[in-house]
């Protein structure tokens, strides 16, 4: 009955999140395919000129977001001077890109492809492609190569940590679908994925890629054969450590 409930309460959102992006469309705004609102309810989109925003393909916005194609600064100009000036931009976000909670992507921004943005930046200007960008304002911090590298040095550590703190506290291994956002270290085969991690890997938008990489069990981090090895690991590292 629960996951009934939850798979009805995601559907209503679902259906809520389309006809946003339905309605956005229609009034002139470029929005690709696998757009994901986490959280649609606290997220804004400038309304006022939807047609000077676009947005591409495999992009993440999450809680608290607000991406903006004006603003209205000029007013203060107009008390000095007389004068109504404006201040109307294109806003474009490329491919593959993931923006931090709270995050404002100013009017006129331009980020190019396959960029992660941090939680809590303030966006303006062109943010180049394959990078990472955090701050206030936004600065480039690494290129998504060095990103990668410091991914890859983490994982294990952090599949560590969950399993030490889980085991330490409940005194049992933690269930499998805790360790689904590290599908990489401890799967080979499609075959053994279940189905929470099947959507996961589709909700990235590069299911097939993302398999094939699997089955041919290359990956710079650590590669255990399946998940039993991966947790019979991770049992004996914790004991050893008392």
């Amino acid at each position: 009955m629960k996951n009934k409930k939850i798979k009805f309460i995601n559907f209503l959102k679902n259906r809520k999140i389309e006809k946003l992006k339905k309605k956005l469309r229609a009034n002139g705004a470029k929005i690709g395919e696998n757009v994901r609102f986490f959280d649609y309810r606290n997220t804004i989109i400038d309304k006022q000129n939807p047609h000077m925003l676009e947005i591409g393909n495999n992009v993440c916005i999450t809680s608290g977001v607000k991406i903006l194609t004006h603003d209205y600064s000029y007013v203060v100009l107009s008390g000095i001077y007389g004068e109504i000036l404006g201040g109307i931009d294109k806003t474009k976000i490329g491919n593959n890109v993931f923006i931090g909670m709270n995050s404002i992507i100013l009017k006129g921004t331009n980020i190019g492809d396959n960029v992660v943005i941090g939680a809590g930046s303030i966006v303006s200007g062109n943010l180049e492609s394959n990078s990472i960008y955090a701050g206030n304002p936004a600065k480039k911090i690494m290129t998504l190569d060095k990103f990668y590298e410091k991914k890859c040095n983490e994982t294990l550590i952090s599949v560590q940590r969950i399993f030490n703190n889980y085991y330490t506290k409940f005194n049992k291994i933690p269930p499998r679908s805790f360790f689904r956002d590290y599908i990489s270290l401890y799967t080979s085969s499609e075959k053994e994925l279940s189905e929470c991690e099947k959507n996961l890997i589709s909700r990235t938008g590069f299911y097939n890629f993302i398999i094939d990489n699997i089955h041919k069990h290359e990956s710079k981090i650590k590669k255990f054969n399946n998940y039993n090895e991966m947790i019979e690991y991770l049992l004996y590292k914790y004991k050893n450590s008392k």
